[in-house]
């Protein structure tokens, strides 16, 4: 972190400002390296390493996402993929085209000071940095992504390194001043905090005035019940029941043995399941729609990007859909006004218009 950033944070604890306690190490450019941050008033520290201020303030959080970045990615940058539009990962895992409303959602972080929760190792931080110029993004996240994030910058883009502020703390305790940033947004992530509601108040309330918010979490898929009108088409494949409920009955048995066996098995289970060998398999025409009950796989041709997004889906202690009825409460009550529902749901963009709502 750069001198000039302290007015970005506070005391999680304290909600009082902080200020810089002592500096051991400092780059060329004055980034402070290697340091430590106090509270004023109530004396609370916090690190500083490798330019990251770190508000993490107990360490038995999901243990998943820190073996998904250090063992998994280690600094490959594999989830950069799913923001290359020359890649087959795009088309399977674009969540940040279509969240943007068409650019519109996004142009609105120009020249502003932006935040992105969950930011993870950073693809989307990248993409708005490199496409929308705000004048500052802080981007944080719980776990130790931000030190991946770190790691690709200055090895693939160090010009951008003035431009982001890269923090570690939890969502729940938010080392930033109530509402200071013009755009938030979170793209994939609340919805693993285990309160995704709670979550989505937080980020709310960081929002300044007339800012604006930009979620997507998983969606729940609606099933239709009564379709009558001529004209209506409407896949009723979800009212298969038998079928559809034995292969959910499935996949939440499956879900639910990952979650509960020992790390390492489920570790080599899931390795196994996205090795070429069972690549191949998936992909014969005879075997495929067998292969994908039996274990359905991340089709893509990277092993590595296979395993990273299969770890992911398989081992997450909390991964809950939602709607946008059960939503729309918790931004009306933080004063968020719709602007967009993405076309992937379930994207909720926002304006923070206090008074709005009688």
């Amino acid at each position: 972190m750069y001198s000039e950033d302290l007015p970005l944070l506070c005391c999680p604890i304290s909600r009082e400002p902080l200020e810089v306690s002592s500096v051991t190490q400092t780059d060329d450019d004055g980034e402070i390296l290697e340091g430590e941050l106090v509270s004023v008033g109530s004396g609370h520290s916090y690190q500083i390493t490798t330019g990251i201020p770190r508000f993490v303030i107990v360490q038995s959080y999901n243990e998943t996402w820190d073996y998904k970045w250090k063992e998994i990615d280690r600094g490959k940058g594999l989830n950069y993929k799913i923001v290359d539009k020359s890649d087959p990962a795009y088309a399977m895992h674009d969540i940040f085209d279509r969240n943007s409303h068409h650019g519109v959602a996004f142009d609105h972080a120009r020249g502003k000071l932006v935040l992105d929760i969950g930011c993870g190792i950073g693809q989307y931080s990248w993409r708005i940095v490199k496409e929308f110029s705000p004048k500052k993004i802080v981007s944080f996240d719980l776990t130790s992504g931000v030190d991946i994030f770190r790691q690709i910058m200055l090895e693939r883009f160090p010009d951008y390194k003035s431009k982001i502020l890269m923090v570690q703390g939890s969502v729940f305790q938010m080392p930033f001043p109530a509402e200071s940033f013009d755009y938030v947004f979170s793209l994939g992530v609340l919805m693993h905090t285990g309160d995704t509601r709670e979550a989505i108040r937080q980020a709310a309330k960081v929002v300044k005035p007339d800012g604006e918010l930009n979620i997507w979490v998983y969606a729940a898929a609606p099933v239709h019940i009564d379709v009558r009108e001529a004209g209506r088409k409407v896949d009723h494949t979800l009212l298969s029941f038998l079928p559809y409920q034995a292969y959910y009955a499935w996949v939440m048995f499956q879900v639910n043995l990952f979650r509960r066996l020992p790390h390492r098995f489920s570790v080599r289970i899931i390795r196994w399941f996205s090795s070429d060998l069972w690549y191949f398999v998936s992909k014969i025409p005879i075997l495929r729609i067998l292969a994908r009950i039996i274990f359905s796989s991340v089709m893509h041709p990277d092993r590595d990007y296979r395993f990273i997004n299969n770890y992911d889906g398989w081992c997450n202690t909390w991964a809950d859909t939602w709607t946008e009825q059960e939503l729309f409460s918790v931004l009306r009550e933080q004063n968020i006004v719709i602007l967009g529902i993405s076309d992937w749901r379930t994207g909720l963009w926002g304006k923070k218009l206090i008074g709005f709502y009688p």
